[in-house]
């Protein structure tokens, strides 16, 4: 994959095991606004001699960053990677598609680096020089 028109020598290699959309930009991209959405089931039943019940409560939170042109995205596939297409220091923001999970926010990419997605949900960077899915050290992750 990759673009032949980037002259970044970048790239970010997807080794969760999972598809992954990559948000980046040359300076941190500002959250704009969070969604909480909380959800409650209750359950009261009431016997002769006493009452009992049950509450569970479950909350979810999306994260929204507003579209803004400096801002570029791609998806990844699992076990597969792309050069990003920008120049110089970038930080990158990863969710995993199937679920919106964030994997990370912000993430401070040195110019001309490379980094891998690894299966746990961490970020290593590349070692220079070798496989892009070598990390620096020397664990490989293909």
């Amino acid at each position: 994959m990759g673009s032949a028109t980037s002259r970044s020598n970048t790239h970010i290699a997807n080794a969760t095991g999972r598809r992954v959309h990559i948000f980046y930009n040359t300076d941190k991209m500002v959250l704009q606004e969070m969604q909480v959405d909380i959800s409650s089931e209750a359950e009261i039943s009431k016997a002769l001699q006493g009452a009992a019940g049950s509450v569970k409560l479950a909350s979810n939170t999306k994260l929204v960053y507003y579209r803004d042109d400096r801002i570029r995205s791609f998806y990844i596939p699992a076990h597969d990677y792309n050069k990003v297409a920008a120049e110089g220091t970038i930080y990158m923001t990863v969710y995993y598609e199937d679920t919106g999970d964030n994997l990370c926010q912000n993430y401070h990419i040195p110019s001309d680096r490379s980094v891998i997605l690894t299966p746990p949900g961490n970020v290593k960077f590349q070692k220079y020089g070798a496989s892009i899915w070598e990390d620096e050290d020397g664990n490989i992750y293909s």
